[in-house]
Parts: C-alpha cells; sequence; structure tokens
C-alpha cells in the first residue's frame, strides 16, 4: 500500500513536469503544484485506462496534465 502511494507520487511528479514540457510558454507554478497536477492527472490515466502500460501511462498523463495546466491558467486557478 505504501509502495503504492509512493510510486503514485513519483510518477505524479513525472507526469507534471512531461506535461509542463508539452505546454509552450512559462508557467510559474512551482514545484508542489506541478506535482500535484501530475497526480491528478495520473489517477485519471489509472482510473480510464488501468494497468496497461506505464510509458503509456506517462505519455497520456502528460497530455492530460499540460491541458489541466492550460486550462487552470485560463481560468486563473494557477498563476501562470
Amino acid at each position: 500500500m505504501l509502495q503504492a502511494i509512493i510510486g503514485s507520487i513519483i510518477l505524479g511528479g513525472i507526469v507534471g513536469v512531461v506535461g509542463r514540457a508539452i505546454l509552450p510558454g512559462g508557467q510559474d507554478i512551482g514545484i508542489p503544484k506541478t506535482v500535484g497536477l501530475g497526480i491528478v492527472a495520473n489517477l485519471v490515466v489509472g482510473l480510464v485506462l488501468g494497468s496497461l502500460n506505464w510509458i503509456l501511462a506517462i505519455i497520456v498523463g502528460g497530455v492530460l496534465a499540460a491541458g489541466l495546466l492550460w486550462l487552470g491558467i485560463r481560468q486563473g486557478f494557477l498563476k501562470g
């Protein structure tokens, strides 16, 4: 159980960084928000795709994180 939580946090951080790399321009949201955004995207991808492939989960999660980041900046929830 603890390993799954730690794994989700680490994978969420990777997904958040991939999401920030996909979105062009500068995002001034910091590391905690990046990891949090990645964890949310990772959870959504995990619920939708299950555990098919971890590389696919990082790619799809990164795209979802970029979309969430764009939406958050556009709506004013995240400082951009």
